[in-house]
């Protein structure tokens, strides 16, 4: 997976969740500021992604991950280490 298809990813699952067409959701936006997420929202997002994508994250809160690029960050980081 590339950088672009994890925002990608990311910006679909919130969009689902929360209402708001993904289209609308960037790398850029941050998750509890912009989009009024908290632990639970972020805790249900990191279970999306893993039943998405097979690859586990680790968060105690939503401010582990700031913006939609920080969590796609941590995903391909994540999806990196198992894979070497």
């Amino acid at each position: 997976m590339h950088e672009k298809e994890a925002v990608e990813l990311i910006s679909k699952i919130i969009g689902r969740t929360r209402g708001i067409p993904a289209r609308d959701i960037s790398a850029d936006t941050r998750l509890a500021d912009d989009l009024g997420l908290d632990s639970l929202d972020a805790a249900e997002l990191l279970a999306m992604l893993h039943r998405e994508t097979g690859t586990m994250l680790d968060a105690t809160s939503v401010k582990d991950f700031e913006t939609v690029q920080s969590v796609a960050s941590r995903l391909l980081a994540a999806q990196e280490e198992s894979h070497a």
